[in-house]
């Protein structure tokens, strides 16, 4: 995952981590190091990063090392729960 398009690298591995486990834990996991960077990146490759980790999070290694990646954990968290678009109930608008 380290050269060429990450995008494109990205959309073709989810295919791989349905079938290929071996794949994404050489070199002492590796590739799952690349993708929780990924997290972070803009949605495309972050949605297909975090495609990948939960098709191979089925493996023991594997979900240990995301299970105790506290800045893994906070990222996903984050992504989740903080709205980038604020809603605006008509209620706090002025003149209601």
């Amino acid at each position: 995952m380290r050269h060429g398009s990450p995008t494109t690298a990205a959309e073709h591995l989810v295919g791989y981590s349905q079938a290929n486990l071996p794949l994404f834990k050489r070199n002492q996991l590796e590739p799952v190091k690349d993708l929780k960077l990924l997290i972070k990146d803009y949605a495309p490759i972050a949605k297909n990063a975090l495609t990948i980790l939960i098709n191979i999070s089925s493996d023991t290694e594997v979900l240990k090392s995301l299970a105790n990646d506290d800045a893994l954990l906070e990222t996903l968290l984050s992504r989740i729960t903080v709205c980038q678009f604020p809603i605006v109930y008509a209620w706090n608008k002025p003149g209601r």
